[in-house]
């Protein structure tokens, strides 16, 4: 076997594009196949005009049906025929080239597609005496490891009705695809064991065959029941610790056949092990549909084997396809050389799996969020916010929030020492102004509303001395003669509950606003869970209140605007406020 040299450096963080890759092997007729033929061993996929398929960068696959005068013609990157040991010769011109970009940290895969009996798991697994693509790579792979000191390990897994198991452990166990925040699909639960000799390596690789799903059909004797997925994992350490370690991965797919259960007489279990089968293959073919006409949305989400092959088939990985076929079957092969020659025309954007480095210059946010505001046309309203914005910048979201948290002890303890040193007083002047939103004079001092419910409790606890003190702390914050005039119509719970807002409140809403109830200040309460229930009872009340008020003076296409009201509710409202006014929500809704 031929050894291979690979020179680690440092690798290119240079994106290139690269097409996915596309070959045909065709096995040989098997014996009872010739038998049934009558001796006749015609294959109905051939090369026209003997190209020369080692010198040629594509070569013209013809599929002729032996049974009609149909024939296709389709263009594919190499063609394998049947003759014997046509798969060392894939490994050593199609995948050999993809193993030294492993030790540079990119991917590769590697995935054997076609119907069912068609030589796909031959092509991929072998046998002791013909070993397939899999195990060839893990012999190459492991002896550049033995000269360059890297370390090789291997996952192995299945993907059967549409789930994914690992086939490495002796309990069976689901593992989960997940993607990470640059896209990267990542297998959680998925087992890993290191390899360091082809023994080691038959040793394992033997006992997850085993465990992996087949069966007996109508048309192959061992058919494969799930897709297989070997994955060679490569860490290529550095030598003078200047940068990470580097991984790259192998992934070496055998994907099941398609069925036909007219052909196959599936039943049963069978039966749905070839819907998910073919489910998962339609789903294929139509992210290869999707990515050859350039449409918005690619289908990968619609099942787990496309989301396996997601970084393969327009992602950042190295593709090799090899479409597998049976001489023997037109109707087949033709299926699968047309999907193969589309994948053809896929672009992989191939990159390093090493990660950058995290910029060390420091970004100004501010000018940044500027700048974005100016490109969405949302600067007047920047403008409009600007004082409150100055204020946020450098502050992290747990002093912005701390900004809006309301202590009802320590607003009373405020205060409390400000009657007993009268110096604080500038301070907690000082203290609340900083808080004020904003500096237009037109507009309501949100911390004022939500400090005046505070300042009742502690008023009717100190007298009317304390009320004179808060009144002249709430004085040097400087509303204005409209502002005060808007604080006296409104009730606190009105001010508790009005939205924060830049514009001028109309004079229709301040109306309105005057006819709010006033709730009466809990009287005689101890802990603060007290003083919340007295509060909320209160609050309940006004809004009751509220609502009645409401009920009585609406008019028809108002009560129809409330949610859950309809006409007949409208209907008897009315005809209940004709006699007298409501007086209760129970009554206006018992009908």
């Amino acid at each position: 076997m031929e050894t291979q040299s690979v020179k680690l450096g440092t690798p290119s963080k240079q994106a290139t594009v690269s097409k996915v890759r596309v070959v045909v092997r065709v096995r040989p007729f098997l014996p009872q196949e010739i038998t049934a033929r009558n001796g006749n061993s015609k294959s109905c996929i051939f090369l026209l005009d003997h190209q020369d398929n080692d010198s040629s960068d594509e070569v013209s696959v013809h599929l002729k049906d032996p049974n009609t005068s149909r024939n296709e013609s389709y263009r594919l990157d190499s063609f394998f025929d049947q003759e014997d040991g046509n798969v060392r010769r894939i490994f050593y011109r199609e995948v050999n080239s993809l193993i030294p970009g492993i030790f540079h940290g990119f991917n590769a895969t590697v995935f054997a597609y076609g119907a069912t009996g068609s030589g796909k798991t031959y092509t991929m697994q072998g046998t002791e005496e013909h070993p397939g693509l899999m195990p060839l790579a893990m012999s190459t792979i492991l002896s550049i490891c033995q000269s360059t000191g890297c370390i090789a390990e291997i996952s192995y897994y299945e993907v059967y009705m549409d789930r994914c198991y690992d086939l490495l452990e002796v309990k069976t166990r689901e593992i989960s695809i997940l993607d990470d925040k640059d896209g990267q699909i990542h297998l959680r639960g998925l087992s890993r064991v290191p390899i360091n000799t082809m023994s080691e390596f038959h040793q394992v690789f033997s006992c997850g065959i085993q465990r992996r799903k087949v069966a007996h059909t109508g048309l192959n004797d061992v058919s494969s029941r799930s897709h297989g997925v070997l994955v060679i994992a490569v860490s290529t350490p550095c030598d003078d610790g200047s940068r990470p370690v580097l991984m790259g991965k192998l992934n070496l797919i055998d994907l099941a056949g398609n069925e036909d259960n007219r052909r196959t007489c599936n039943e049963g279990i069978r039966l749905q092990e070839s819907a998910k089968i073919n489910q998962s293959l339609f789903a294929l073919s139509n992210v290869i549909y999707a990515l050859n006409n350039k449409l918005p949305r690619v289908p990968y989400r619609e099942s787990k084997l496309t989301r396996i092959l997601q970084d393969s088939l327009g992602g950042t990985s190295r593709a090799l396809m090899v479409a597998c076929l049976n001489p023997g079957e037109y109707q087949e092969s033709l299926h699968t050389v047309s999907l193969a020659a589309r994948s053809r025309h896929i672009s992989n954007v191939v990159s390093s799996a090493q990660k950058l480095e995290t910029p060390k210059e420091k970004v100004d946010m501010e000018a940044k969020l500027q700048a974005w505001l100016e490109s969405r046309g949302k600067t007047k309203s920047a403008q409009r916010m600007g004082p409150f914005a100055s204020r946020l910048v450098g502050k992290t979201p747990s002093s912005i929030r701390s900004m809006k948290k309301l202590d009802y002890n320590s607003s009373c303890k405020v205060k409390n020492s400000t009657k007993d040193d009268p110096s604080n007083t500038k301070d907690r002047g000082l203290s609340v102004t900083s808080r004020n939103l904003f500096n237009n004079e037109d507009v309501v001092d949100i911390e004022q509303i939500m400090l005046k419910p505070t300042m009742n409790l502690a008023e009717e606890s100190s007298g009317k001395e304390e009320t004179t003190t808060v009144e002249n702390s709430v004085d040097t914050i400087g509303l204005s003669p409209s502002n005060e005039r808007k604080t006296a119509m409104r009730s606190p719970l009105r001010k508790v509950l009005s939205p924060i807002s830049s514009n001028i409140i109309p004079e229709a809403i301040k109306a309105q606003f005057s006819l709010s109830y006033e709730p009466k200040t809990p009287q005689n309460v101890g802990t603060p869970l007290d003083k919340f229930n007295a509060w909320s009872s209160n609050v309940k009340s006004s809004l009751v209140q509220e609502y009645i008020e409401f009920l009585n003076t609406a008019s028809r296409e108002e009560l129809l605007g409330l949610k859950g009201i309809g006409s007949k509710m409208t209907e008897y409202i009315i005809e209940l406020r004709e006699t007298s006014p409501l007086k209760s929500v129970r009554k206006a809704f018992l009908c």
